[in-house]
């Protein structure tokens, strides 16, 4: 070999360490690469279960208003319904009372408010809880026995009818979350706190 010639070794040596740094180089690459992509996923990954999460929450919470607003129609309707059933029934037990006898539109207005609240009665069966539903059902029983014995001629009594309205009316208003606070409990707080 000559003194200025470099071996045919010598630059296939360089030549291979150039290519497996390359490839070195790649690999290391490729698996920073992987690692930063899995860390993203990961994130993305917890950035969509927060958004399903809120999501779900958003649906059930609009589900819920649905609901309460469906029963707070409902609710609303068949007490309107009963109420001006009761005060028609007191104007004609008043009738009855003072001697006279129901015409027939007083009848026909009595059978057409009942009619109503039976149907008004139904869906409370659908939307409304167990206790909702007995009130319910135990103020169409005493309303149609009143009713009854009313359109036979004889006079009823509405106050109880009135007792039973105000709490089917305090029941839907426990159910819905709309009882008002009982201002005698906060009295009687503040007089002890004194």
């Amino acid at each position: 070999m000559q003194g200025g010639q470099v071996p045919l070794w010598t630059p296939l040596a360089v030549a291979l360490l150039g290519i497996i740094g390359v490839v070195a180089g790649q690999f290391v690459n490729a698996h920073r690469e992987d690692r930063r992509w899995h860390r993203e996923q990961a994130r993305e990954d917890v950035r969509w279960a927060r958004e399903r999460r809120r999501w779900t929450e958003e649906r059930e919470l609009e589900t819920e208003r649905y609901w309460r607003d469906q029963r707070l129609r409902i609710y609303t309707a068949f007490l309107a319904a009963i109420s001006n059933l009761r005060v028609e029934m007191r104007y004609a037990g008043d009738k009855l009372r003072e001697g006279a006898e129901l015409d027939r539109a007083r009848r026909d207005r009595l059978l057409d408010l009942a009619a109503t609240a039976r149907d008004l009665y139904a869906p409370l069966g659908v939307v409304g809880p167990a206790d909702v539903r007995d009130q319910a059902t135990e103020l169409i029983r005493v309303f149609a026995e009143s009713l009854s014995r009313l359109l036979d001629g004889h006079p009823v009594d509405t106050a109880p009818l009135l007792g039973l309205v105000r709490t089917f009316a305090m029941t839907t208003r426990q159910v819905l979350g709309t009882e008002p606070e009982d201002l005698t409990d906060h009295a009687t707080e503040r007089s002890e706190s004194s």
